[in-house]
């Protein structure tokens, strides 16, 4: 007497949908905590630009040819991002020596470039749009702000 062996090789249709059901119930959980996540690390990326921006301004005031042509009076970079994308203003002009040493520092050429290269990254939620301010002081001090970001959970320094 033969016994036959079947050889079933694969999965059942049964088998397959126990499988995708269980990614989905993962999936579904692990959703919140990557979305958190992938903000802040956004948040991060911006408070790094504003570390970098804010350690170009202190070299460049403190480069005598720019000291001494700095007016009297603070300076400012206004970074903004709202619905329709990032924008870099100087304050209270851009002309002079001050921007365009903050630009070379910063690794480009020209203030044109610079304000080119600047995005921030984290998504407005509770306010309209995210600010970012870095004050240029006369005496070589600066000191800097990161607002309208939907989470508190990375603090800026």
């Amino acid at each position: 007497m033969k016994v036959i062996r079947r050889n079933n090789k694969g999965f059942s249709l049964v088998e397959l949908i126990v499988v995708v059901l269980i990614m989905a119930i993962v999936a579904v959980a692990l959703a919140p905590q990557v979305v958190k996540w992938v903000e802040n690390s956004r948040i991060s990326s911006d408070l790094e630009t504003r570390t970098s921006i804010e350690k170009a301004c202190q070299l460049a005031v403190t480069n005598e040819e720019v000291f001494e042509e700095v007016k009297t009076g603070d300076h400012q970079i206004l970074i903004t991002k709202d619905d329709s994308g990032t924008h870099v203003q100087a304050l209270p002009d851009e002309s002079g020596k001050l921007w365009d040493k903050v630009a070379r520092i910063y690794g480009v050429d020209t203030w044109e470039e610079f304000k080119n290269s600047i995005e921030l990254k984290s998504t407005p939620v509770n306010a309209p749009r995210i600010e970012l301010r870095v004050y240029v002081y006369v005496d070589g001090h600066t000191f800097s702000t990161l607002s309208g970001f939907a989470s508190t959970d990375i603090k800026g320094s």
